[in-house]
């Protein structure tokens, strides 16, 4: 089966940073195409980031049969918005997300900030789209000091994983974060393969 992985960087993350973390590096190793959506997040608007996402996610969805999204920060919020927009993601991995908004953020002094803050519109919004979500990983940093764990928690079934001694942007450095993304994606890619067989048998 064809597989890849979609990163989608933070706030003004430029986007060469995940070429340098584990987690590409493995999944490259492990037979993963990986992809990056090379987009600043800081000039915004996040509905914005979040169709030009699904667009991609859609162009991928012709030549591959398995799309895990993996988002950082901000990032995050972008990718779980595309996946409510009914981008074909048949994964979704956020690192560090503020799912529950962030509470400094609503007094950011750009747009896109107040949309990351607690209880913004933008976050009620993109809760309130009607239909099915991925299954999604949520990976979350002992040490963060900018996203509490408590705010990384979506309201919706995910599994959880905490990083220690790790802070907001190590993590996505750290080994072990790279492991359980890999085992939870490489898990993933064998249910699909097993629905695919019992189609095809049903058929």
């Amino acid at each position: 089966m064809s597989k890849v992985l979609v990163f989608v960087g933070g706030f003004a993350a430029p986007g060469n940073e995940w070429p340098l973390t584990p987690i590409r590096r493995s999944a490259r190793e492990q037979g993963w195409r990986t992809k990056y959506f090379d987009e600043r997040l800081a000039f915004g608007p996040l509905a914005t980031s979040a169709e030009r996402l699904v667009k991609l996610i859609d162009e991928l969805d012709q030549t591959h049969d398995t799309i895990v999204v993996i988002g950082h920060s901000m990032g995050g919020l972008v990718a779980e918005h595309a996946a409510a927009l009914g981008a074909p993601i048949d994964g979704l991995v956020t690192i560090g997300t503020p799912h529950q908004g962030h509470n400094l953020s609503r007094f950011g002094p750009l747009p896109v900030m107040r949309e990351m803050g607690t209880n913004s519109a933008h976050l009620r919004g993109v809760a309130a789209i009607p239909g099915e979500r991925p299954p999604i990983l949520v990976v979350t940093a002992a040490k963060d000091r900018f996203v509490p764990k408590s705010a990384t928690r979506p309201n919706r079934p995910h599994t959880l994983l905490e990083v220690p001694n790790v802070g907001h942007l190590r993590v996505i450095f750290d080994q072990s974060t790279a492991d359980t993304i890999m085992k939870w994606a490489d898990a993933l890619t064998d249910e699909i393969a097993e629905r695919h067989q019992d189609l095809d048998r049903a058929t």
